[in-house]
């Protein structure tokens, strides 16, 4: 244990000039590291994870600027960055402890918000968990049932599709786009506050027959 929390000191406090990037290792309660978990920049889809040694290093942060870290799925540790460029944060069962400068900070766990119960709909949350960086990012893997990514095309299955080779309308706080090309040009992931899937979308007349998909960005 001696030999891991020297190591710890060395990867935190090396000479190294690192700029603005944050630097951290997170462990459980006894000082072990954890892999694997996920760490994000607050109202972004920014995120890393930690190596096998538990470190994770966070590029261009701002002292203005909040981590989240999802310790488990039902509890996040929020950090305010401020002045910190470097910590230890180790993971206990009801808080969390801050170690930086010397001093440890015990602080409590946040509760996830339970996600929104509608298939047809990506909420900012979700957003976040799932760090796409583009558009086609957020219907790969399965987020929202029926909507598939085939290179630069997405589609939608079911509803009112007629031909499953065609694009729905894309439309972005009420402007249309007839194609995924087009609106992934004009947005960005950071900037979405709502994602709505209609495989009925009548109301655009014809142009409506392949669904459409509806986004709502922050402040509309």
């Amino acid at each position: 244990m001696k030999s891991f929390l020297s190591l710890l000191a060395a990867l935190l406090f090396c000479s190294v000039t690192w700029g603005q990037d944050l630097r951290g290792i997170i462990t459980d309660a006894k000082q072990r590291p954890l892999k694997g978990i996920k760490v994000w920049k607050k109202n972004t889809t920014e995120s890393v994870k930690t190596d096998k040694m538990g470190l994770f290093v966070f590029p261009e942060v701002k002292n203005t600027d909040t981590l989240v870290i999802a310790v488990s799925r039902k509890k996040e540790a929020v950090v305010p960055i401020d002045t910190l460029t470097r910590f230890l944060l180790k993971v206990e069962k009801k808080n969390f402890v801050l170690c930086a400068w010397g001093k440890e900070t015990r602080m409590d766990y946040t509760r996830k918000r339970r996600t929104q119960t509608n298939p047809n709909i990506l909420t900012r949350e979700q957003i976040q968990n799932l760090s796409a960086n583009t558009l086609y990012d957020l219907f790969k893997g399965g987020a929202i049932a029926g909507v598939t990514v085939n290179g630069d095309i997405i589609t939608i299955r079911g509803g009112s599709s007629f031909n499953l080779d065609n694009e729905p309308l894309f439309v972005i706080d009420g402007t249309i786009y007839e194609s995924s090309r087009e609106a992934d040009s004009v947005i960005s992931v950071n900037d979405i506050e709502k994602v709505e899937i209609l495989k009925d979308a009548s109301m655009y007349g014809v142009r409506g027959a392949n669904g459409a998909i509806l986004i709502t960005t922050i402040g509309k």
